[in-house]
């Protein structure tokens, strides 16, 4: 999270967000400073949120389907928080949840072998989206529903008020659009397909007067998976998937999956 007297910004993983830290980083204007990295506004102290109304809130979204896919490459590459609580910390939680459904950490690592086989890919996604439980790291809770995803989950959480007080009721997509539309805080979006015309948006909206393009321009892109291109990944049941549990975000950002990469 990065705070500043004029905006706060919320880092959703996977979604160029240590590019918009470095780009945040880079404005000398803001005298922002960072907290943790994927907080939520619950995790970090309340005075340092300072004046939360009065500020401009940002956080990112990306295509469900190309998320889904940059996630499971950047296990590949041995890396991520998904990819440690998974490998790294499932024989704790067995010795802790001894009666709940864990996949073998061997079958696990098995749909991590190979960033550019599809077949891995899908089997990793219907292990993510459709077997979730005590394996995937914010899934711990046995309340959440199988009927939305985990973008959708990470998206309510950090970008809304009060969900780990009423995740227990929301199991539907309707579930989800009704508590988003009365809960989320964020009023400026970065899409990972525009991250930096967006940025700049972001310092017109908080009276920025600077000079950007040179500054967004020399910084590199960070933590990028190395992959093909997403819908090269998909085939109709794994399409349809992302589809089903990622609806609500998919239509509010007007997101569609592009077969023409293939």
């Amino acid at each position: 999270m990065y705070i500043s007297d004029k905006i706060i910004y919320l880092a959703l993983h996977k979604t160029g967000c240590s590019h918009v830290l470095k780009l945040l980083h880079s404005v000398a204007e803001l005298a922002g400073r960072e907290i943790g990295k994927h907080n939520t506004i619950y995790q970090v102290p309340a005075n340092a949120l300072g004046n939360f109304d009065a500020k401009i809130k940002s956080g990112n979204i990306r295509n469900p389907w190309d998320w889904y896919v940059s996630l499971w490459a950047f296990g590949c590459m041995k890396k991520g928080a998904l990819y440690e609580q998974i490998i790294n910390k499932n024989i704790l939680k067995k010795i802790l949840h001894p009666r709940s459904y864990f996949t073998p950490v061997a079958k696990w690592k098995a749909v991590y072998e190979n960033p550019d086989d599809p077949a891995l890919f899908r089997e990793w996604l219907k292990m993510v989206l459709q077997t979730r439980r005590k394996d995937i790291i914010h899934f711990g809770d046995e309340k959440v529903s199988l009927n939305f995803g985990l973008l959708t989950y990470r998206y309510l959480q950090l970008y809304n008020y009060d969900f780990q007080k009423n995740i227990s009721v929301i199991s539907t997509q309707n579930d989800v659009a009704d508590f988003d539309k009365k809960n989320n805080f964020i009023n400026h979006f970065l899409r990972n397909e525009s991250l930096e015309p967006d940025f700049m948006a972001l310092m017109k909206n908080a009276g920025i007067e600077t000079e950007l393009i040179s500054a967004t321009s020399s910084i590199p892109k960070t933590n990028a998976s190395k992959r093909k291109s997403y819908a090269s990944y998909y085939n109709e049941e794994t399409i349809n998937m992302v589809a089903e549990q990622e609806a609500y975000i998919i239509q509010k950002h007007a997101y569609s999956f592009d077969a023409k990469l293939k």
